[in-house]
């Protein structure tokens, strides 16, 4: 049986040619990094660009990934690299004064709609609600609901202490509920919703996700 090669073996075997190595990479990945960038652009054709830029940079990335760190690290810091820089060129905003601490979606393209589109209306407000957080909120929330990592796994795709990571997810998530509630209730005759609330419609969000992720896989095998 010919043994199956991890992501930074294949990246490796990319880099030197092996054409094979990178289809099967990239079919690992692809449909991952597209559930990243899909509710964090302006225009769903602009996914398929930031994927195509993040898989470029990971083979151009030669002097960055040499197997000291995790595949999932490289992968995740040249995305957030990609989405900044689109973030970035979005805004109206003097690009030296962007904080991706404040500065959400909805800021740099608030007439957009996400490309997530859900069956019900507790979920089209969470996913709309996440366009109205800080980016930097946004990722690590969205990394919680949609892929299930946890505050620690999130901290070491991104380089982030755990104690980081969990402060954006407090921050975050309190937000979130806010607007999540503004939307859903207008005359906020109601509390909140609770953190399980949010996680049972994540939840629902994420399966409608890989019911889209396994066409697609599907459809390219």
């Amino acid at each position: 049986m010919v043994p199956v090669r991890d992501d930074g073996e294949l990246l490796i075997a990319w880099r030197g040619g092996d054409k094979l190595a990178g289809s099967e990479l990239v079919r690992r990945r692809m449909p991952e990094m597209i559930r990243f960038f899909r509710n964090k652009v302006a225009a769903e054709a602009d996914i398929a660009d930031l994927v195509n830029q993040t898989f470029l940079g990971c083979v151009g990335g030669k002097d960055e990934f040499r197997g000291e760190t995790s595949f999932r690290r490289f992968v995740y810091a040249i995305a957030n690299n990609v989405l900044f820089a689109y973030i970035r060129r979005r805004s109206k905003q003097a690009r030296e004064q962007l904080d991706f601490a404040t500065v959400c979606v909805s800021d740099v393209a608030p007439q957009s709609a996400s490309s997530i589109v859900t069956d019900r209306r507790e979920t089209q407000a969470l996913v709309a609600a996440l366009r109205e957080i800080p980016i930097e909120d946004q990722v690590v929330v969205e990394l919680m609901y949609f892929e299930g990592l946890s505050g620690a796994q999130i901290g070491e795709a991104l380089d982030l202490p755990e104690g980081t990571v969990r402060g954006r997810l407090r921050r975050g998530l309190e937000r979130l509920r806010s607007r999540v509630h503004a939307a859903l209730d207008a005359g906020a005759t109601s509390a909140p919703p609770g953190e399980d609330e949010l996680l049972q419609w994540a939840a629902h969000v994420q399966q409608q996700l890989g019911s889209t992720r396994r066409r697609a896989d599907t459809d390219h095998g």
